[in-house]
């Protein structure tokens, strides 16, 4: 720090950018900017903007419902003190953060169960996505055996079910846990998809469901759930579910 900018304070510095120098010390600091950049940019780093203030504590920049406009001031033409500005707008800030916090508001949202999120990815399937999907025997066996292994479960059985046409058999997962789809094409062209993947709840007998949109049947047995998902018709659907159901014991 030179010379010119010791002979400053933080506070007399402040009072000339706010406005409340004296015509002496306002000569002083005016006639020293004219030889010292760094006096300028001291000045620069002590003048906090009002404007962006107000902008950075505002009820909209902090996500908060907005103010009635009864209930906001009116603005000033004079400037407030610098640290009066600034102590004002974080005790403003921080005062409709924590009422827009602790305002009450609806329960965070469900995270959506494996049926939800397979029913989401299969609303993506037309009758191109399964019907140009082509999986060897072999491949096939070993997915399949290598699920049915971990799962205490035979699927092999589930490839020839009436009314459909088996197209693959493919390895997802849901929360870290092994989720397994047998895709197949159904009548007219509609996709239908049986997935598998272990369930920690108790057995439960088959339901009919809608899930996005398309009919689906459900079942939980020895802690693993089955859901066979596709198309419209629940009756058809219902009537897969049963055969594979049949075929898997």
């Amino acid at each position: 720090m030179n010379e010119a900018q010791a002979a400053f304070t933080d506070e007399e510095l402040t009072a000339y950018l706010d406005g409340e120098a004296d015509a002496g010390l306002r000569d002083r600091v005016e006639l020293a900017l004219t030889s010292d950049a760094a006096l300028a940019r001291r000045l620069q780093a002590l003048d906090l903007p009002v404007a962006a203030l107000r902008d950075a504590f505002s009820p909209e920049a902090l996500g908060a419902p907005q103010m009635p406009e009864t209930l906001i001031p009116a603005p000033r033409e004079t400037r407030a003190p610098l640290r009066l500005v600034a102590g004002l707008a974080l005790a403003f800030g921080l005062g409709v953060l924590s009422t827009y916090l602790l305002q009450p508001g609806p329960p965070p949202a469900k995270a959506p169960g494996w049926k939800a999120v397979v029913a989401s990815y299969q609303s993506l399937y037309i009758t191109d996505t399964v019907a140009n999907a082509v999986q060897s025997p072999d491949a096939t066996a070993e997915v399949l055996a290598g699920f049915g292994s971990g799962h205490g479960v035979d699927l092999s059985p589930a490839q020839t079910v009436e009314g459909l046409e088996f197209k693959r058999a493919q390895l997802l997962g849901f929360k870290g846990k092994p989720l397994l789809q047998m895709a197949y094409l159904g009548p007219d062209g509609v996709p239908v998809a049986f997935c598998i993947t272990r369930s920690s709840g108790d057995d439960k007998p088959m339901q009919s469901e809608l899930l996005a949109g398309m009919a689906a049947a459900s079942w939980v047995s020895n802690g693993v759930g089955y859901l066979v998902i596709g198309g419209q018709d629940q009756g058809f659907v219902d009537a897969i579910a049963e055969d594979i159901r049949g075929k898997l014991g």
